[in-house]
């Protein structure tokens, strides 16, 4: 009996497993931030669990979030699609991305949905489908003024032209890798995170 006690507390003293730390989150603290400050800025929010390669925890968190503020901001919804995908449950993912097209007719819109039509068609694995957004979302007229842009500020910012069209193009040239890896094939010294949970 003493054995199976010492054995007992033993165990809720014991050291977690290194590889499970980089996942674990203040759940509630996470969830009460506002949009800025959840989604918008780099190591804040659901970000730090996509750096760490914890994607299903940030989709969950994701998710979470997203219930706690409807209506929720659309991109939420595509970055929770997203974690999913690069987490490797493309059912999931494909059933968010089909959510988060936009019907305001404006030129973002238009570039939008092409974007979306990219990451379903890699997702369907339809590389038919996928040159076709690329292509439809190169020929979208820059629209007058683009190079003029300012961020929240005020100060220039220079954007390229369509945005996303680099992101696309990578899933083309990295097609028989995975979402995870062809998604971010467009930047330059990528490292793939080791995955801990």
């Amino acid at each position: 009996m003493f054995l199976n006690l010492s054995l007992l507390l033993l165990s809720s003293f014991a050291v977690p497993d290194a590889g499970q730390t980089a996942c674990d989150h203040e759940t509630e603290e996470v969830l009460a931030l506002d949009f800025e400050a959840f989604d918008q800025t780099e190591g804040s929010g659901w970000r730090p669990l996509y750096r760490a390669g914890c994607y299903a925890q940030a989709a969950r968190l994701l998710r979470d979030w997203r219930e706690r503020n409807e209506p929720a901001p659309n991109i939420i919804l595509f970055h929770e699609a997203q974690m999913w995908a690069y987490a490797g449950n493309s059912a999931s993912a494909r059933e968010l991305f089909a959510q988060t097209y936009r019907d305001d007719g404006s030129v973002g819109a238009v570039t939008w949905n092409l974007y979306v039509d990219g990451n379903l068609a890699f997702l369907q694995r339809d590389r038919a489908g996928l040159e076709a957004a690329a292509a439809a979302l190169a020929s979208v007229p820059k629209p007058s003024g683009w190079d003029n842009a300012v961020d929240a500020h005020g100060q220039p910012i220079a954007l390229p032209w369509p945005l996303n069209l680099n992101v696309l193009e990578a899933m083309l040239r990295c097609w028989d890798a995975t979402y995870e890896i062809a998604a971010h094939c467009h930047i330059s010294g990528w490292q793939r995170p080791d995955p801990v949970g």
